[in-house]
């Protein structure tokens, strides 16, 4: 770390021997740092209390009379303002026990005496420019908090107007193209750079302690991608259905895409997805992205309301000319009141674990009405959800 740039830091050193804090504030002042002094633990967490916010990291010694420096450490944690600021041990002991006691304490390093100048520079240094990092990490993410905020609001605002908008669209060829360039542009575009982002943070911090925040912050993301791309599938539907072609579906062949494109949610959720096909034939008339999103979302669910380490089952057969897909898992279902909701859009239908209200199985049944199908959805006697897709084998379905 450059001197020049050191002078914005000031580092709180707490040692009971005045030869000691003479030799290290000499050594900090020599590279411009800032620097305060403590002579006892009661003295370090009275000065932090008043002025903690004006210090950037503690050198803290381990061995003083009164507090020593485990305890100080730990009663620094306690406080709110002073959870993040970084504590450096300055210790005789090397043992591993001594040093496990220290991290447990909440300190991120240590330094054995006697130190190294330059050793002690590079710990501090390292451990001042995590800190920065973080603090910018922070505000990187009250601002995209601050977006997703504002996009969500503007997607359910827009999900409030979307029947006038489709009656219009229906009226009106033109205002109907205008719709869906504003929905692929205005909710898509940004969306997607969001997620990019997410995913960069994600690769570059993944060793650092807001790891946590930028998982929740991908998986956000990806839960709005996946709620305009529902959003957008509905206004189709409605508007242009003419843009889903009909033509034969393997219908084995799109569950074995879509395991494979959930591949990582499984391995994640440390289940596994048993298929039993009992007949060979498996095609259907239908739209295969429709079919296809309609299977994925179903699966999907299963998974993340499946408990760990169970199995979910994913059955296909025929009955009296109908080829039927089961999914069942191990989940707590869905609650008596979730039942009686399933199909309406922001209803208590999606409520099977985390409580989350959304389109999926609106869109679902909307994707099962296109095709003249049915769905069926129920939990099972003693655990589990089972939702069953039922199609017509015959060609002229549609």
């Amino acid at each position: 770390m450059e001197t020049t740039h050191n002078s914005k830091y000031k580092i709180l050193v707490v040692d009971d021997n005045s030869e000691n804090i003479r030799i290290i504030g000499s050594i900090l002042r020599q590279n411009s740092y800032q620097v305060g002094f403590a002579t006892g633990g009661q003295q370090t967490l009275d000065i932090l209390g008043e002025k903690g916010e004006d210090y950037d990291l503690v050198l803290l010694d381990v061995n003083m009379p009164g507090l020593n420096g485990f305890e100080v450490c730990k009663k620094i944690r306690e406080k709110s303002l002073l959870k993040d600021l970084p504590v450096i041990f300055l210790t005789a002991n090397a043992e591993p026990e001594h040093i496990i006691e220290g991290f447990s304490s909440g300190g991120q390093d240590y330094v054995t005496k006697p130190f190294h100048a330059g050793e002690l520079l590079s710990r501090i240094g390292t451990h001042l420019e995590l800190k920065e990092s973080r603090e910018k990490l922070q505000q990187v993410n009250v601002i995209l908090e601050k977006k997703v905020k504002e996009r969500t609001r503007d997607l359910l605002e827009a999900n409030k107007n979307l029947e006038t908008a489709n009656w219009q669209l229906r009226q009106l060829d033109k205002a109907k193209v205008n719709f869906l360039r504003l929905i692929s542009h205005e909710i898509n575009t940004p969306l997607n750079g969001l997620i990019s982002f997410a995913e960069i943070l994600r690769e570059q911090l993944v060793s650092t302690e807001y790891f946590s925040l930028i998982e929740y912050l991908n998986e956000s993301a990806h839960r709005l991608n996946e709620f305009a791309q529902l959003s957008l599938i509905i206004t189709r539907m409605r508007t242009s259905p003419d843009q889903y072609p009909i033509e034969l579906v393997d219908i084995s062949e799109t569950i074995h895409n879509t395991l494979e494109e959930l591949s990582k949610a499984i391995h994640t959720k440390k289940t596994s997805v048993n298929i039993n096909c009992k007949t060979k034939n498996t095609k259907v008339s239908g739209n295969d992205q429709l079919i296809a999103v309609c299977i994925s979302h179903i699966v999907k669910n299963a998974i993340q309301h499946n408990p760990e380490g169970e199995a979910i089952n994913v059955n296909v057969y025929t009955e009296n000319d109908r080829l039927l897909f089961t999914c069942i898992d191990n989940g707590p279902g869905f609650s008596d009141d979730a039942l009686q909701n399933l199909f309406k859009p922001f209803s208590p239908g999606e409520k099977h674990v985390d409580q989350n209200k959304g389109l999926g199985l609106y869109v679902v049944k909307m994707i099962v009405d296109f095709h003249h199908a049915e769905i069926s959805v129920s939990n099972r006697k003693n655990k589990g959800a089972e939702i069953t897709l039922i199609f017509n084998l015959l060609n002229s379905s549609n």
